[in-house]
């Protein structure tokens, strides 16, 4: 892999790595636990406020077990939700095989 001398010295900066391969897995390491922290975080709100986990909400929405299941907000959350239970899947799969 080639480099830049710019991009080198940047990510040596960044990380203290001195060989670029691995400040770079290093540094994709770092995005991709940030972006799971981001969607945990994100989850965590929805669960806060529907008191309940996504797997509880998906089997009560998809009964339409509630009231609110044909709400345009509960519809929206249900399915930002469910990409986000998607997303979460695929970036812990993708840091594992960054390890």
């Amino acid at each position: 892999m080639t480099v830049s001398l710019n991009i080198s010295k940047t990510l040596m900066d960044i990380t203290g790595e001195p060989r670029a391969e691995i400040a770079i897995l290093t540094i994709l390491k770092d995005a991709v636990e940030h972006r799971i922290e981001k969607i945990e975080a994100e989850i965590k709100t929805l669960e806060d406020k529907y008191k309940m986990s996504f797997k509880e909400f998906s089997e009560k929405f998809q009964k339409e077990d509630t009231s609110w299941s044909y709400s345009y907000d509960v519809e929206r959350d249900y399915l930002e939700w469910e990409g986000m239970n998607s997303r979460l899947n695929k970036y812990r799969t993708l840091l594992s095989t960054l390890a």
